[in-house]
């Protein structure tokens, strides 16, 4: 883990920072970085080797083939370690749950990356874990799919998901394909009408850590930092110079996400997936 956090902190400090500034403004400095802006799109430029106009069919079907054959990927992947081939079911997973809250969060932009599984088991094995399609290309489903990546790439996809959270994941109620299509190409965000179900606090680690995340989304409305360890939250307030009840600017948010979005590109990149530990907790030792 020293290594790979030792090579982010040489490239994410690449830009040397002004001499004798206090902490909060190096703080600031480093997460002013413009080096991921591009994490708020939806993915609309087309993948390499797109076709030219005038072969929109064609190039529509090859997109549906393409995102087929990496949800069959993902299907004999889980297959081989016998998890289930096909999206979460929220409804499944609520059987045993006592949910004691239903919060409406409105419109918010879901990180693609959380956006898990589907909200009733009606659509789940269309898709793969991944949200990547199932369904042989020649099937209402994927002419819808290929349709919705045409209009995607013509204009982009403006009308939000509806979805729930629970446990800071997403289930999708409406807009499994407008998920799967953005996923496809590669959006970091999708927006989303969402509405958060909260379950009963009990002593489980990752019970009392999402107590802890609700806290901190209070102030921050930030919903992209995962922690495996207690006390992970209340240490990122403090790492961005705020007081323990103190809220966030919109500025704190944007400057947080460039740096955040960079340092977990650079953790996965260098193959910081298969540690014991997320990107939150390795921005945490780094910061």
């Amino acid at each position: 883990m020293v290594s790979y956090l030792s090579y982010l902190k040489k490239f994410c400090k690449s830009t040397p920072l002004p001499e004798k500034v206090s902490h909060k403004s190096e703080f600031h400095v480093i997460l002013s970085l413009d080096l991921c802006r591009k994490h708020g799109g939806t993915g609309r430029e087309r993948k390499t080797g797109a076709i030219e106009e005038g072969s929109s069919a064609m190039a529509m079907i090859e997109d549906y083939r393409s995102a087929l054959r990496a949800g069959q990927r993902a299907y004999r992947a889980c297959v081989a370690r016998g998890q289930s081939p096909y999206l979460a079911v929220l409804d499944d997973i609520l059987v045993n749950v006592n949910i004691v809250a239903q919060e409406p969060l409105g419109l918010v932009e879901i990180p693609a990356e959380s956006i898990v599984g589907t909200k009733t088991s009606g659509r789940h094995t269309a898709f793969a874990p991944n949200f990547m399609p199932l369904l042989e290309p020649d099937t209402e489903f994927a002419g819808k799919w290929s349709n919705l990546c045409d209009a995607h790439l013509e204009e982009g996809i403006h009308t939000p998901i509806i979805a729930y959270e629970f446990l800071n994941k997403f289930y999708v109620q409406e807009g499994n394909k407008r998920v799967s299509v953005l996923k496809y190409f590669d959006a970091v965000r999708i927006a989303g009408t969402v509405t958060r179900l909260v379950p009963e606090r009990n002593d489980s680690l990752e019970n009392r850590i999402y107590y802890e995340f609700l806290d901190f989304y209070k102030l921050s409305k930030v919903n992209d930092v995962h922690f495996s360890r207690l006390g992970g939250y209340a240490k990122l307030q403090t790492l961005v110079c705020k007081a323990s009840g103190e809220s966030w600017t919109d500025d704190d948010r944007l400057s947080f996400s460039s740096f955040y979005t960079m340092f977990r590109q650079q953790f996965l990149a260098l193959g910081g997936g298969g540690l014991n530990l997320t990107a939150g907790d390795a921005m945490l030792v780094y910061l």
